[in-house]
């Protein structure tokens, strides 16, 4: 990079550039609107003040260390001042180490209403009805925030308008950089269309080379003043199920599938054999033993039968629980949980309500 000469700052020379006629005119009409907008401002005195601050300030960037093609990697300050409220700076290996847990988690509209209802504002505040170009212009802002996270190779969106339709469709693609970094902003770059109205109508999802890609298209919410949280719900499910949905999850890791079958109380963990039952049963044991601040061994036991889905605790309190496990199928199970039970309290049994004393 060249250094500046010592030379006068006083502005007496004078440089001629040549100007299309249309961003001669656009140049004009911009210091005249900032004109209007902020009298006071020096830099918009005038078309010479105006060209004399952003050559002096290009010079600077230049100086420490920016390119030309800096300029395209802008983020506006609007942009800046929305995403700056809700990101931090992260270790990247431990954030994409601790999300892979997370893969097929899905989130909603309540979880994060603040971000959700002030990116909506962002994109579609004051714009008017079927105004897809502005809604092109303001996603580019937005685009240059995404690639300065460092979590993002490529995104871009391309917006078809069809004369007879006012629903335009569209294609978004997205070029991610850390495996599981990259599935989660899949989902949320979903969730988020949906927010806006946009509806995914077909997904092109290749792991290998982090590259996803959605085919969309407007509704009504997109243009729509009212929150209408309820419709909102319902499209961000449909979104994000082209990334969560069970096909997917069957043909990935084991235990992604068992953290859904969790949830359900109908499911129950079984053992092959006692051997297991026995080995995974010692391990609690010992470490609630180990670690249990509250002195209270039996309960914590009894959530370790409740996780299993054993039983169901009905008071902590009172130590009460009734058996989930059938008498004719898991007889063999039933046992093993009184019979530990037994050695360690009291067992009274009242309408099939079991009480430990």
């Amino acid at each position: 990079m060249t250094t500046k000469k010592y030379l006068s700052n006083k502005k007496t020379a004078q440089q001629t550039i040549s100007l299309s006629p249309a961003l001669k005119e656009w140049i004009e009409r911009y210091v005249k609107v900032n004109q209007r907008k902020n009298p006071d401002d020096k830099r918009f005195k005038s078309v010479s003040a105006f060209f004399n601050y952003v050559m002096e300030q290009s010079m600077e960037s230049f100086k420490s260390g920016k390119t030309l093609d800096d300029f395209k990697r802008f983020v506006d300050e609007k942009t800046q001042e929305f995403f700056d409220q809700f990101t931090f700076k992260g270790i990247i290996p431990f954030y994409e180490f601790i999300l892979k847990s997370n893969r097929y988690t899905n989130f909603t509209f309540h979880e994060f209403p603040r971000f959700l209802l002030g990116f909506r504002k962002l994109f579609t505040g004051g714009l008017k009805p079927y105004d897809y170009r502005e809604l092109k212009e303001r996603f580019e802002r937005a685009k240059n925030f995404y690639l300065k996270n460092k979590l993002t190779k490529e995104i871009r969106i391309d917006i078809f308008t069809e004369e007879n339709s006012k629903y335009a469709k569209g294609v978004f693609e997205y070029i991610g950089t850390y495996r599981n970094l990259f599935f989660e902003n899949c989902k949320f770059n979903a969730a988020l269309l949906a927010v806006l109205g946009v509806k995914i109508t077909d997904i092109n999802f290749s792991e290998a080379n982090l590259y996803c890609r959605f085919d969309m298209i407007a509704t009504d919410l997109l243009f729509r003043k009212e929150i209408a949280r309820k419709e909102r719900f319902k499209l961000i499910e449909h979104n994000l199920s082209f990334l969560t949905n069970y096909y997917k999850i069957i043909n990935d890791e084991d235990f992604y599938l068992w953290m859904k079958m969790a949830k359900d109380k109908g499911v129950f963990i079984g053992f092959k054999d006692n051997k297991v039952k026995n080995k995974w049963f010692n391990l609690i044991k010992k470490e609630v033993e180990n670690h249990s601040k509250d002195s209270n061994f039996l309960l914590n036991i009894l959530k370790y039968f409740e996780r299993l889905h054993w039983i169901d605790i009905e008071s902590e309190e009172e130590l009460s629980f009734v058996i989930r496990l059938s008498k004719q199928k898991n007889n063999e199970d039933r046992e093993f949980l009184l019979n530990f039970l037994s050695q360690h309290s009291t067992i009274s049994n009242i309408d099939e309500k079991f009480y430990l004393e």
